[in-house]
């Protein structure tokens, strides 16, 4: 799994994070001629700052969704490397099929139970944290609604990141330490 394209989107938000704290400071520091031509020009101070507030949860809680589902979208893309094998499967006209339909199907698997395919390779503290990232992320994705709140309502970025990364982690190091068969790929 390659977490090129998750690492980018945690880095960027890290600059508009820090873009946002260099903005509360000129606040702070009453710099107003900075704020022409942008959304703070005509604000009082005090709305500014809720503002400010409100851009910076809205961006963790979008950065949480973004790099969530750039996650998915590698678990499910190796699955599907792996089921080419499914080609294999002798009588070949049902291991052609199986392949198909995992192709045709992965998208509509319970993103949980494919986290929980990784049993064998990842913690199982590391998948929970990921299981309540997902809660949070289809809270986030459905639109927050005040009557179906997360068990977890604290996850930021920096935590999504981290456990993404020690839940990628554990799977390479599953990999580079199994003995593969004579023949693999």
């Amino acid at each position: 799994m390659n977490l090129d394209y998750i690492s980018s989107i945690y880095t960027n938000y890290r600059a508009v994070r820090d873009s946002i704290k260099v903005t509360r400071r000129s606040i702070s520091r009453e710099m107003f001629q900075l704020h022409n031509r942008t959304i703070f020009e005509d604000l009082q101070l005090s709305e500014v700052g809720h503002l400010v507030d409100s851009a910076n949860k809205e961006l963790a809680d979008l950065i949480v969704l973004a790099l969530f589902a750039s996650f998915e979208r590698q678990l499910r893309n190796e699955i599907l490397d792996k089921s080419s094998k499914l080609q294999e499967v002798v009588p070949t006209a049902l291991g052609e099929r199986l392949d198909v339909l995992a192709k045709k199907e992965i998208e509509r698997w319970r993103t949980d139970e494919i986290i929980d395919l990784f049993d064998f390779a990842v913690d199982g503290n590391i998948r929970g944290r990921m299981k309540q990232i997902l809660e949070y992320r289809n809270w986030i994705a459905h639109g927050k609604n005040p009557d179906k709140l997360p068990a977890s309502r604290t996850t930021e970025p920096k935590t999504t990141y981290d456990t993404i990364v020690n839940f990628v982690t554990q799977i390479k190091d599953f990999y580079i330490d199994s003995p593969q068969p004579v023949g693999s790929n």
